[in-house]
Order: C-alpha cells, then sequence, then structure tokens
C-alpha cells in the first residue's frame, strides 16, 4: 500500500496512509507525493485517491443494511373464512379492514364497458363491482331495526376487506375488458379494410 505525504497549509506533512489522508483533510486540489510519483501532483489527479475516495463516498451512500433473522411465521390455513364464505386462498394481511372509506365504487364503468367492448369479461367486472357495493353495505349496515348488533367487530373488519378485495379485482376486470375491447375493434376494423 503506497505511503503519501501531503503539502498542508505550505508545509510537507506525512507519512500519510490512503485512510489518513481523509482524517489529515486533504481536498482534490491539496498537493500529493509518493514513492514513484515523478513530482507532486493535485491529489484529484492520482488514481488511486480517486478510486478510494469514490469508493468511500459510494459506501456512504450505499450502508450495507443488516437484517436480523425473520421469526418462523406459522404457515396459514388454506383458505380465509369470511362472510361470504372461505377464499380459496389466503388473504393478505393489509390495512384494507382499517380503511374508514368505501372502496371506488366502479359499477357504472363496468356496465359501460360491458356494453361497449367485451361483454364476457365485463360480466366479471359488474360482478365484483356489486360485491365490493354489498359487502360494504353488509358493514356499513351491521344493526337491526331492533338495535340489535348483527355483526361482531371482527366480522366487520372482515367485510370491509372483502369490499377493498372485490373492489381491486373489479378494478383488473375493468382493465382487461377495455383492452380486450381495444383488441377486438382493431382485429374488426383489420378484417373490414
Amino acid at each position: 500500500m503506497a505511503v503519501y505525504f501531503a503539502m498542508i497549509d505550505g508545509e510537507r506533512q506525512g507519512p500519510f496512509t490512503l485512510d489518513a489522508l481523509v482524517d489529515a483533510g486533504i481536498g482534490p486540489d491539496t498537493y500529493v507525493w509518493a514513492k514513484g510519483m515523478d513530482d507532486w501532483e493535485q491529489a484529484g489527479d492520482v488514481a488511486d485517491i480517486c478510486r478510494y475516495f469514490r469508493q468511500r463516498i459510494f459506501d456512504k451512500m450505499h450502508p450495507v443494511v443488516v437484517r436480523e433473522p425473520e421469526p418462523e411465521q406459522k404457515p396459514e390455513p388454506e383458505g380465509t373464512p369470511s362472510v361470504f364464505g372461505s377464499y380459496p386462498f389466503p388473504m393478505p394481511e393489509d390495512d384494507a379492514a382499517e380503511r374508514p372509506d368505501p372502496p371506488v365504487s366502479l359499477l357504472t364503468v363496468s356496465i359501460l364497458l360491458t356494453l361497449l367492448c367485451f361483454p364476457p369479461t365485463g360480466f366479471v367486472a359488474i360482478y365484483y363491482s356489486v360485491m365490493s357495493r354489498k359487502a360494504w353495505d353488509q358493514a356499513s349496515h351491521s344493526v337491526s331495526k331492533e338495535g340489535k348488533e348483527l355483526y361482531t367487530p371482527e366480522e366487520r373488519k372482515e367485510c370491509r376487506r372483502a369490499a377493498h378485495d372485490a373492489a381491486r379485482n373489479a378494478k383488473m376486470w375493468v382493465g382487461i375488458t377495455f383492452f380486450l375491447g381495444l383488441i377486438l375493434y382493431s382485429f374488426l376494423v383489420n378484417i373490414n379494410s
């Protein structure tokens, strides 16, 4: 490893290792010399020093994150029960059940796209839009006429989660219907021309 001397405040100081150059406060304009160099050069012109500082800056900007091992998780049961039955797949634990706002209703869009674009997938979008609205209404209106609670807080939470899941599925099927409609119309235009 090379040992460097530096001109700091008009005085020759050193010897310094690359690590010590940082502590000595040299900059790119500071003149340095090491054995094998013809003359004093600015630190910014010495390849080893530049490479060292670039690596040091990179290491500061990209710190290594040491992750602790994750605790063992219990396997989830097949299907998560809900008010509407059991889903064939475990539901992700997200904050959908905690959201106070109802999911965006895509029923009108679903109906329009069913009529104008591609009916087979449009009906699926309509189905999920209706299920989303139905689940949200069920979570919101959980008190009977006699004032008794129809559902437990956990069941209401599950209804809200089901409403947001159905809205997400409706959004996906709206997109599929729209793009299949575009493909169908472009195909029909190409056949007619």
